[in-house]
């Protein structure tokens, strides 16, 4: 099991923790008056603390957002929820991360600070990386690389490429893509003498050739980054995870488990529990290679325990899997058997089963102005009510104690039953207005939801079906074609893609540049999904067959890839402002893998799939592709329906 999804954590962007003996800068408090310098002083604390003393961070940067907030003091509050984030980072809960730092991201493009901005970008980017969203984050982290060359902020371009390299990296076919950005963001680190960048972009170095079995070359990039976060007591752990695993590909399994435990000891001493976890696996990895199987599994169950504790499902997956390999090798079978389905029932999502309460709890806040947010103008209607209510009120008050002013108590009267009327326009068409805006970005049950509630509570669903279209060679098309004609071709593409989509109930979950999300299943349960996802599948390589004799004027002819998979997956509504319907889990992932494997113009589907729905459509067998964790599935393609004697 490859362990790469939190080197890009490591560049996080933090600011610089203020170099001050932390009792000084306690001391020094003690005297501030409740001001903006006192504000400045609680986020240096946080700064210094957030590595180490994760709570005790939390604690001094909650007191700078609050009394910012009461000063109005909007730069120095959106720093203290960037530091209250890091900390809750340290500490594995992601949620309360990416509530901080998007409410930081929010306050950062209010006043117009790009450093602030990129910063943000860049590391929510990390975290939707961290927990599989590899295209989300890249996304993000596209967007911080152009606030940061806006800006010529080189620090935050070493850092936003390192982060890109590592997205890359999670795929092995674009391991090549991955170098190139880390031997970009290297040489940037070493200018602005950041010693945490030059760290980060060294691991990563050594990394990919770790993977590449060059080990001379690895072992230089890693010794290159202890150097440099020795000196800022950084992220040492995960570099010694790589370095032990540099040992273990070479087959000197001694040094490689005295790596690890180093790695975790370390770890332990900063209760970084990721970490402990990340270095407890690659330990049980190093005894199972040896062929010590009890010494490996009690590392991994050790792993399981601390990977529980703070949700963290890939390396749950790796201690199960492995685990479930040890007692096979024992011939313990029932203990084999029982791991291996832990192992398959785990699922990948950004947020664990831990906090699903919290998440279920969260409150989306929708305050912006009326042509920002359509659930304001929602809002605005009960406003209006009350408003009315009132005034009905006060005329009805008025009229018994005015009875004898009778002609005046008429014009009132009419004078209200007008503006009732022209109120009452006013509140049809905005609301209409705001149901359909609504509608655009979620689906009706969801909105619904939304409407009445406040908030949308992440759901499971044990049998959806989830479909990924993506355009052959659309980066050679878009390097060629006149901007103009290209969104006017992928336009063209989706609305026909969001016919076909809606006539086989299936529910538009996103596109991304020329790829497109969608699924079945949900949020309306059914179980023709598989069925209506091929079907739709079919109709749009029809479609696309259809342009090839029939084209409009300026419209490009793309070569399409489909890939299918059947199984469960999480859905939920992601975002404070820029809200979004999205979806996560294993399914998507492989649904991504078998678009990836596909050739043009044809449909692959998953083993799932394919049991689903053999009886319908005929199929033929294409072997095997591996997906995450080195895990192998059978794909088909789809024929067509099956013929009736």
């Amino acid at each position: 099991m490859k362990i790469i999804a939190f080197s890009v954590l490591l560049v996080l962007c933090c600011t610089q923790a203020i170099a001050q003996d932390i009792d000084s800068l306690k001391a020094v408090l003690k005297d501030t008056p409740q001001d903006t310098t006192r504000v400045n002083l609680l986020i240096q604390l946080s700064s210094v603390l957030w590595k180490t003393e994760p709570d005790a961070a939390i604690k001094y940067a909650e007191q700078a957002s609050t009394l910012a907030a009461e000063a109005g003091f909007e730069q120095g509050q959106a720093y203290a929820l960037k530091n209250i984030g890091l900390a809750y980072y340290i500490k594995g809960d992601y949620v309360n991360v990416l509530a901080n730092w998007n409410s930081s991201l929010d306050i950062f493009r209010s006043i117009s600070d790009k450093t602030g901005v990129g910063n943000m970008l860049s590391n929510i980017g990390a975290v939707y990386f961290n927990q599989g969203d590899a295209p989300k984050a890249i996304e993000y982290y596209l967007d911080a690389l152009k606030v940061s060359e806006e800006i010529g902020d080189t620090l935050r371009m070493a850092t936003v490429m390192s982060n890109l390299g590592a997205a890359y990296f999670d795929n092995p076919t674009t391991h090549d893509k991955a170098m190139e950005y880390y031997l970009r963001a290297l040489p940037l680190s070493e200018a602005v003498n950041d010693l945490d960048a030059i760290g980060t972009a060294s691991v990563n170095l050594g990394e990919i050739y770790v993977e590449k079995g060059d080990f001379d070359s690895a072992r230089l990039y890693l010794d290159k980054s202890l150097e440099a976060l020795r000196q800022t007591d950084g992220n040492i752990p995960y570099t010694l995870i790589i370095l032990g695993k540099s040992y273990e590909k070479q087959g000197d399994y001694t040094t490689a488990i005295r790596y690890q435990q180093q790695a975790f000891d370390l770890a332990q001493e900063r209760d970084a529990r990721l970490e402990m976890a990340q270095a407890l696996n690659a330990k049980g990895d190093a005894y199972r290679e040896q062929g010590n199987f009890d010494a490996a599994m009690v590392s991994y169950k050790k792993s399981m325990e601390v990977s529980q504790s703070i949700g963290s499902n890939k390396d749950l997956k790796h201690a199960y899997e492995n685990l479930a390999g040890c007692y096979a090798q024992l011939n313990d079978f029932r203990n084999a058997y029982r791991y291996h389905n832990l192992f398959s029932s785990i699922k990948d999502t950004i947020y664990n089963t831990e906090k699903d309460k919290r998440i279920e709890g969260l409150q989306f806040q929708f305050e912006l102005e009326k042509k920002e947010s359509a659930i304001e103008l929602l809002n605005q209607e009960n406003a209006l009510k009350d408003l009315k209510i009132d005034r009905a009120n006060t005329l009805r008050n008025f009229l018994i104690a005015a009875a004898f002013f009778l002609l005046v108590t008429i014009g009132g009267i009419t004078y209200q039953y007008l503006y009732a009327k022209r109120t009452n326009k006013i509140i049809t068409v905005e609301r209409n207005r705001a149901e359909k805006l609504l509608l655009n970005i979620l689906p009706s049950e969801t909105a619904d939801e939304l409407k009445k509630h406040g908030s949308v509570q992440a759901r499971k669903y044990d049998f959806a079906t989830v479909l990924f279209t993506d355009f052959q060679s659309f980066s050679e098309h878009a390097e060629s074609t006149p901007p103009e004609e290209l969104v006017k071709s992928i336009d063209y593409y989706f609305r026909n893609f969001d016919r076909i989509f809606q006539k086989h109930n299936l529910e538009k979950i996103k596109t991304i540049g020329d790829s497109y999300l969608c699924a079945g299943g949900l949020p309306i349960i059914n179980n023709t999904n598989p069925v209506d996802a091929i079907r739709a599948g079919m109709e749009i390589l029809a479609f696309i067959e259809s342009l090839r004799t029939s084209r409009p004027e300026g419209i490009q002819l793309f070569n399409i890839r489909i890939g299918i998979s059947t199984g469960p997956v999480v859905a939920g509504v992601v975002g404070t402002t820029k809200f979004q319907y999205d979806i996560w889990g294993d399914t998507v992932n492989v649904a991504s893998r078998l678009e990836n494997a596909c050739e043009i113009n044809r449909i692959n589907v998953s083993e799932f799939t394919y049991q689903s729905v053999k009886d319908q459509f005929e199929f033929e067998s294409r072997g095997e592709i591996e997906v995450k964790n080195q895990r192998k599935i059978k794909m088909y393609y789809v024929l067509g329906p099956k013929k009736t004697a």
